[in-house]
């Protein structure tokens, strides 16, 4: 997988990042993937000029390594959704590729329809550390609208309690965080499975101020649920987030790949919010700027920085949010030592 670094990427690295971001980072959020095992029409899509229809262990520790100079980065990975995967080529896949690092954690692809014995087979085989759930992949008649349940059985969580695994959940529904099924299933499942370590994806899926402002509160009082930061880029969102939820238990993460090495952002419009990159739009290019758009990842991280800054974190608000916080919750030194 190839990208291009920019001079005006160095630039903020050097001018606005660098300084900011901590030697040890541990990336809550991250995906390696191959199109073998999706479905033809996608592979066949992601083999068209700028896609990426692969993305190993040694892809992603690359990117890393060129958009985080001289630090040190592992990683909580998984396979990438896809509706009408081989689950098994894609899990398999994960797991050979998260053998190259003894400190990164793995997670399985879930299906719905697989049954207990399914799944702590292949827990054991890939020796994954939880499930990664996604709508596309959901039982829902409109995927897009998945309610948590839908997503992940009940089977799934209980599963989940008894190893005391991690669930990185992207939520459904247009509502995200704002709708009041989400509220209630999620305040529901984990106060009934309280061992399992509940990860809500980009800030619980608030990817706008005003879902954030609605929604974060509902649910920040679980002491067995937290969040990750990747994907957002409204500096207002963690403005919220770093009012609401505590601290402690805010993880970082990139997206990759491939997102996070996308040039552009996710912007909030109206009630929603629209992915804004070179590959979608062309109003991204103008006469008054003579630069290109950095990536989703940079921008995430600028948002990040404005937040934190306005709290005025120091040197161990940063380290616990790029290591120590992901440690403590997920506790992969445990799991190394072992």
């Amino acid at each position: 997988m190839k990208f291009d670094l920019l001079e005006s990427d160095r630039r903020i690295w050097r001018d606005e990042l660098d300084e900011f971001v901590p030697p040890r980072i541990f990336d809550a959020h991250s995906h390696v993937y191959d199109a073998r095992f999706v479905p033809a029409a996608t592979a066949a899509a992601w083999r068209n000029p700028g896609h990426h229809p692969k993305a190993t262990f040694n892809d992603l520790q690359r990117a890393s390594a060129a958009l985080f100079p001289g630090r040190k980065v592992h990683y909580l990975t998984c396979g990438f959704p896809v509706r009408g995967m081989d689950f098994d080529g894609m899990n398999d896949f994960v797991a050979r590729e998260g053998k190259k690092d003894s400190q990164s954690l793995l997670l399985m692809m879930v299906n719905p329809a697989f049954s207990v014995k399914d799944i702590e087979s292949r827990l054991e085989r890939g020796g994954f550390a939880g499930f990664k759930p996604y709508m596309c992949i959901s039982k829902a008649r409109n995927p897009v609208q998945s309610t948590v349940l839908q997503m992940l059985p009940e089977h799934y969580w209980r599963i989940a309690n008894e190893r005391e695994l991690v669930i990185l959940l992207h939520l459904g529904r247009y509502r995200s965080l704002a709708d009041p099924v989400n509220h209630r299933q999620i305040r529901a499942l984990a106060e009934k499975y309280s061992r399992v370590k509940l990860q809500l994806a980009h800030c619980a899926r608030c990817f706008t101020p005003e879902i954030a402002e609605k929604g974060l509160s509902a649910v920040a009082d679980l002491p067995n649920v937290h969040v990750d930061t990747s994907a957002v880029c409204e500096p207002e969102v963690f403005h919220i987030l770093f009012d609401v939820w505590p601290r402690e238990r805010i993880l970082f993460g990139t997206d990759n790949l491939p997102a996070g090495i996308e040039r552009g952002k996710i912007a909030s419009f109206g009630l929603g919010w629209f992915t804004v990159s070179e590959g979608n739009t062309k109003a991204l290019s103008a006469p008054h700027v003579p630069y290109r758009p950095t990536f989703l990842a940079y921008e995430n991280l600028r948002a990040i920085r404005y937040a934190a800054k306005r709290k005025k974190w120091g040197k161990l608000e940063r380290e616990d949010f790029f290591w120590n916080n992901a440690a403590r919750i997920l506790r992969f030194n445990s799991i190394m030592a072992s």
